[in-house]
């Protein structure tokens, strides 16, 4: 199996609000993007999975363990070494407005990257981005536009250019196309497997639309309160979802289909805060089969002979049951 491209090995991200106060947005994960795949990375609001994406970049600080990217540890890169990282894994943000200045046009946006990394002349850098532009489906002629001007979707795809301007190998995707609307979300899709195929390239794909996740992702890892909680092939996890939590995401998904009803897993109460995280396994507050061990002892996250890993100790000692009443 092929190196990872970037790594987490036991990442902790906090951010301290003073009075003794920590958020703990992101606590213990273990988490590799490999070569040519899209790991897909899904969890409710606010359990930190955009977090991680960004500390896997270097645009957050890691508070402890540690990030590795092409075979180094960058977790404290600077200079040179951390240019280099930015040369080989580029981000697609969120909201596809506030990822551009309004005020430079979006030839300069594009071609930002090639500028504060010296590659070409000016000419070359012109050129590059005329076809930047049209790869992602936009005519060179925008380039001279500004970001007011366009549809989202259409500033999603220049988002989308400007991250591959230093042809990286991965591109960290935090929720690309949750803002958008649904009649637009398929081409962005496409385009993102098309350019997967032609370039080699590895996503990690933020989201929380899990039907997206199951078309797009090779692998898919479930987040919950800061740590991953199912990790596993993407056909895997939705055949056969083993944590509680997993299960009560599938069964929460819309169905197209009226005559298929995925089973109600029961579900109660909110996301609790990272600024308080319960003890023991931090879903048994709202978990349905929870028993006396779970709630003062975690659950490590142990992987099976085929790569489905699990942090439940129901799981672990194989008795729970699946969404179709099956032994997981």
């Amino acid at each position: 199996m092929s190196a990872p491209l970037l790594e987490a090995r036991d990442l902790r991200v906090h951010f301290r609000l003073g009075r003794g106060r920590v958020v703990r947005a992101v606590e213990g994960v273990d988490l590799a993007v490999r070569p040519g795949e899209t790991l897909g990375l899904v969890g409710e609001s606010g359990c930190g999975k955009s977090t991680l994406g960004r500390a896997l970049l270097r645009l957050e600080a890691a508070t402890g363990g540690a990030v590795h990217a092409f075979g180094a540890d960058v977790t404290h890169a600077r200079g040179a070494a951390l240019d280099a990282l930015r040369r080989r894994a580029a981000m697609v943000f969120q909201d596809p407005y506030a990822s551009l200045n309004p005020r430079r046009r979006v030839g300069q946006s594009v071609a930002e990257p090639l500028d504060i990394h010296g590659v070409g002349d000016r000419a070359a850098r012109q050129a590059k981005v005329a076809a930047l532009l049209e790869r992602v489906g936009l005519s060179p002629d925008v380039a001279t536009r500004r970001p007011h001007s366009f549809s989202g979707g259409q500033l999603q795809r220049i988002g989308i250019a400007r991250a591959l301007a230093l042809d990286p190998d991965v591109v960290v995707a935090d929720e690309p196309v949750s803002a958008l609307d649904v009649s637009v979300q398929a081409g962005i899709i496409n385009l993102m497997m098309d350019l997967q195929a032609e370039r080699g390239l590895s996503f990690l794909f933020v989201a929380h639309d899990l039907k997206v996740v199951e078309l797009i992702s090779h692998r898919v890892a479930v987040m919950y309160l800061g740590r991953v909680v199912e990790l596993a092939p993407a056909d895997a996890l939705f055949a056969d979802p083993r944590h509680p939590y997993t299960q009560a995401l599938l069964a929460a998904a819309p169905v197209p289909d009226p005559r298929r009803r995925a089973p109600a897993t029961p579900l109660s109460g909110e996301l609790p805060s990272p600024l308080s995280p319960p003890p023991g396994c931090a879903f048994h507050p709202r978990c349905p089969i929870a028993e006396a061990r779970c709630r003062v002892e975690r659950p490590p996250l142990e992987s099976d002979a085929a790569g489905h890993a699990t942090a439940c100790h129901l799981v672990q000692v194989g008795n729970i049951r699946g969404p179709e009443g099956h032994e997981g």
